[in-house]
């Protein structure tokens, strides 16, 4: 609802954390062909300035965008402040409702708007709420971290068996992950004890 000036980023989170739920260690990265997945925010700002209210991205090629990636990853984002409704007549009134204008003549506007002053006004709902949105991203970092581990680890595994001195791997470390080289140390000693 509020414009933290990072939504492509907010996104890219959300979809990272979907992929990492369909796909296991392991798994074959056919598996997400079974699983199209849809990122959407309803925002009460236009974050792209166009005034539209709908605005979807797929990946496609910089220089020939009838070429799709194939992905099967759709970013949508709704923008309460639209001016132009071409490509979203059909949620409009759930936009108007978003920005505090209830049509309450439309049954499903006015069962989603009683469902959410519901959710109001049970502070326990709210605050289950507000904590699985914490446990997520903390997931999401606690997933990101392991993966990390895990393509560094491989690496050191490989430069080790090509007889990369310890030092040298150290600094690799320390320039990848632009840190320290005494943290990259201390991330050496921790992931080749834990191997």
């Amino acid at each position: 609802m509020v414009n933290e000036h990072n939504l492509p980023f907010r996104m890219r989170e959300y979809q990272e954390l979907m992929d990492q739920e369909i796909l296991n260690s392991g798994d074959d990265y056919d598996k997400l062909a079974n699983y199209p997945t849809y990122v959407i925010f309803f925002c009460n700002f236009d974050y792209y300035r166009r005034g539209l209210a709908r605005y979807q991205f797929e990946f496609r090629d910089k220089w020939h965008p009838e070429i799709a990636a194939g992905d099967l990853r759709t970013l949508v984002v709704f923008n309460t402040k639209a001016k132009d409704y071409q490509h979203a007549a059909e949620i409009r009134p759930f936009l108007d409702m978003i920005r505090g204008t209830v049509d309450t003549k439309d049954k499903f506007i006015a069962a989603v708007d009683a469902e959410v002053q519901e959710i109001r006004a049970d502070k326990q709902r709210e605050a289950r709420f507000m904590k699985e949105q914490i446990e997520l991203r903390r997931q999401l970092r606690k997933s990101r971290e392991a993966e990390r581990n895990k393509n560094t680890l491989g690496l050191i595994k490989a430069l080790e068996k090509r007889g990369t001195p310890t030092p040298e791997i150290v600094a690799m470390i320390a320039d990848a992950q632009s840190i320290s080289q005494a943290e990259a140390q201390k991330y050496y000693d921790q992931l080749v004890v834990v191997s």
